[in-house]
């Protein structure tokens, strides 16, 4: 079987499911097509969380993978999430087989995330977005 975008998208979904069980959390779909893939419920709480795949290499770096955040419509305008869209994003990181939730405040009006999976040749710490402080 060939492995499409779509195959890799509900198996992001799945391994989101499965987490957010075994933390206590209730997994929902919306039923329309939303700007968010599930909806996480503690029973306190609903979050609105977009998830992804994340295998895309960066072409300057090993240890990076890049997460695809915008859309262009048909014509051609850019859409990037909305503090008002989503209040969160998992992204599996099969090199890692992790899970990462970021906050509305690491994804938020940004086009792309440049996710560190291994640490840099040149030990380089400011403004790197490690994976591990994210694993959820």
């Amino acid at each position: 079987m060939k492995i499409t975008s779509n195959v890799k998208g509900q198996l992001a979904l799945s391994k989101t499911e499965l987490r957010a069980l075994e933390l206590g959390y209730i997994p929902s779909k919306p039923i329309f097509d939303t700007r968010y893939d599930l909806i996480l419920d503690d029973l306190n709480e609903l979050k609105r969380v977009q998830v992804k795949y994340a295998d895309g290499k960066m072409s300057n770096s090993d240890g990076s993978v890049r997460v695809k955040l915008e859309y262009k419509d048909r014509r051609r305008n850019i859409y990037t999430y909305k503090k008002e869209e989503v209040d969160g994003l998992i992204v599996y990181l099969p090199r890692v087989n992790k899970l990462c939730f970021f906050p509305p405040n690491v994804f938020i009006g940004k086009k792309y995330l440049c996710i560190r999976v291994s640490q840099s040749k040149n030990n380089q710490q400011k403004g790197v977005l490690f994976a591990n402080k994210f694993f959820w």
